[in-house]
């Protein structure tokens, strides 16, 4: 908001106190305020229900750009149903033209609230960040990215004897104060969770949540967000510079998961909120397996290599993981691995011995049918069956929705969506959008990386 003073924001909120909105909901009192709506608590008389209702206010319906960004994220928001997505019931506008949106009214604390309390365990925090990276998944899945995710706009709800986690405010950045920075125009965010090509002013993407989901990650854990200076220029600096200090309350392999979103180059940093949310499970059961004192699952635990996260898969630390006289000897030798080594070693030595003796017995025979070596065998089943290589899970995005993406001529999802291209096989994989009434877009791709982004795709163009 430019030039409105205090007073005056206080008088237009006032002014809502009291009122209908479309003939149901009136308005009680004020939840919270931002930088051009305020949120109020309203008693929905056709429903018989409390409801908050997110209104922009009378003196911010001059700015075109910020009303029409606002009606068309919230008409993407109400089409959102992940449970940890706030949920709205209903938008539309006010007889005076202010758009609003009713949500549901929740009760529990924000994360900064929680964070304020007290510090919060490793398994806590990676169960709400799961939960968050799941919401943002979604949210991505229809081109909304936040771009103001941070603990005031993530809440805690209790219900019955379970904690659902709600993202709040998605797409609508705001705030009056340090949320709200120009730096070579307006950069929207919050300093202490901004990606660096946000604090950069580029255009951003739904990586840029990726980031802050990080940031807030490794704040809970850690007690202080991995970067933080006198003033929003210089954290912002930080993170476009600095190097993330190393976590030292996180187990080895939160602190690893944390760092891969946390990278400077949203090309090499973990790709998709919905990759987030595997490698944090992956986190949570190598946790849970450790305070058990077992030897965590590696066909659960362990990322799969193909996996697009932008960098080396996660393997669980023997050292910090599995306690003694649980597989592993005092000086990390696998105790089990060890055992089997040897018993195929010995029949190994019988089934020599026994050769001997038998071809020592039987050379009046007539000789047998030569049987081929083991490793030939091995070698011959080997090569009869095909290389496999690693996914780069690329997001595709078209200037029309719901369009078909084909890959080397298989059908394999609806824009926007994630595809899986083979990196290292050294062939140019076509790329092939198609919709009815449009000429198809074809482009030829070879991954070099599993971090590497789809080149951008040519429009598609009516016939």
């Amino acid at each position: 908001m430019s030039g409105a003073s205090a007073s005056s924001i206080e008088m237009v909120v006032s002014e809502d106190i009291g009122r209908t909105i479309s003939g149901r909901y009136r308005i009680t009192e004020v939840i919270g305020e931002g930088g051009m709506g305020v949120v109020y608590e309203a008693w929905d008389a056709q429903v018989e229900r409390k409801v908050a209702i997110k209104l922009v206010r009378s003196d911010s319906t001059s700015d075109r750009k910020f009303l029409s960004r606002f009606r068309r994220e919230l008409e993407i928001t109400s089409q959102l149903r992940h449970p940890s997505t706030i949920r709205v019931f209903e938008h539309g506008e006010t007889d005076d033209g202010r758009p609003y949106m009713v949500m549901e009214l929740l009760t529990g604390e924000s994360l900064a609230d929680r964070m304020e309390r007290g510090s919060i365990s490793e398994m806590e925090a990676l169960q709400v960040a799961r939960q968050v990276a799941e919401s943002l998944s979604e949210a991505h899945e229809h081109g909304v990215f936040h771009r103001d995710l941070k603990p005031d706009n993530i809440f805690i709800e209790t219900v019955g004897v379970s904690k659902v986690v709600k993202v709040l405010d998605f797409g609508i950045a705001g705030g009056v104060d340090a949320t709200r920075l120009t730096q070579a125009g307006e950069v929207f965010g919050t300093p202490q969770y901004m990606s660096p090509e946000q604090c950069n002013g580029l255009p951003l993407d739904h990586r840029t949540d990726i980031y802050s989901l990080g940031c807030i990650l490794y704040e809970m854990i850690e007690g202080r967000p991995p970067f933080s200076a006198e003033t929003p220029m210089a954290t912002m600096l930080k993170h476009v510079r600095a190097k993330v200090p190393a976590p030292r309350r996180a187990s080895t392999e939160t602190a690893r998961v944390m760092l891969m979103g946390l990278r400077k180059d949203r090309a090499k940093r973990i790709q998709t909120a919905g990759r987030f949310a595997e490698l944090i499970g992956h986190c949570i059961g190598a946790l849970r397996a450790m305070k058990e004192g077992r030897a965590p699952d590696s066909s659960k635990s362990m990322p799969a290599p193909s996996s697009n996260t932008g960098s080396v898969p996660i393997s669980p630390n023997p050292a910090s993981t599995s306690p003694p006289g649980m597989g592993m000897g005092r000086h990390g030798v696998d105790r089990n691995g060890l055992i089997v080594a040897l018993g195929l070693g010995g029949l190994a030595l019988v089934v020599v011995i026994l050769l001997i003796f038998g071809n020592l017995g039987n050379n009046t025979k007539a000789p047998d049918t030569p049987t081929p070596p083991a490793n030939t065998t091995a070698a011959a089943t080997s090569d009869s069956q095909p290389k496999s290589y690693p996914f780069n899970r690329a997001l595709v995005r078209s200037n029309v929705p719901s369009a078909t993406v084909m890959v080397d001529g298989k059908e394999q999802c609806e824009t926007p969506c994630e595809i899986k291209v083979p990196v290292g096989d050294d062939v140019a994989h076509e790329i092939r959008l198609k919709k009815a009434g449009y000429v198809d877009v074809v482009q030829n791709w070879r991954p070099k990386t599993v971090g590497e982004p789809l080149p951008p795709l040519p429009d598609l163009r009516k016939l």
